[in-house]
């Protein structure tokens, strides 16, 4: 019973995620070209790199049970991650949003075929 509790309140693999999420992110899009230099930048390069992370954070999904709480802990340490890395407010709103869509989008989808 105690082993129930313990993965019920832990959520150290979720940050773990979300840190791993924001160093992907800032291994192939450092915070100062985002500060300094976006109009550089893609937004097709910016999205496809989001996209990618979104995409582990799906993988992750698939195998391991997050409810809203553990979607909320994972989305929530990954825009303090970001913040801490020195992204722009405006990126991280955007990075976070999209991150919070791609994991309740197949919540969303399979209650809509239920309903």
């Amino acid at each position: 019973m105690s082993n129930f509790f313990v993965r019920l309140f832990n959520h150290d693999d979720e940050k773990a995620l979300a840190r791993d999420l924001a160093a992907q992110i800032a291994k192939n899009l450092s915070p100062k070209l985002m500060s300094e230099r976006r109009q550089v930048l893609s937004a097709k390069k910016i999205s496809r790199l989001l996209e990618q992370s979104y995409e582990a954070a799906k993988t992750y999904q698939s195998s391991h049970k997050l409810g809203m709480i553990k979607r909320a802990i994972l989305v929530n340490n990954f825009r303090w991650e970001l913040k801490s890395s020195g992204y722009p407010e405006d990126f991280i709103n955007v990075a976070t949003e999209g991150l919070l869509v791609e994991l309740t989008k197949k919540k969303m989808l399979a209650s809509s075929k239920s309903g």
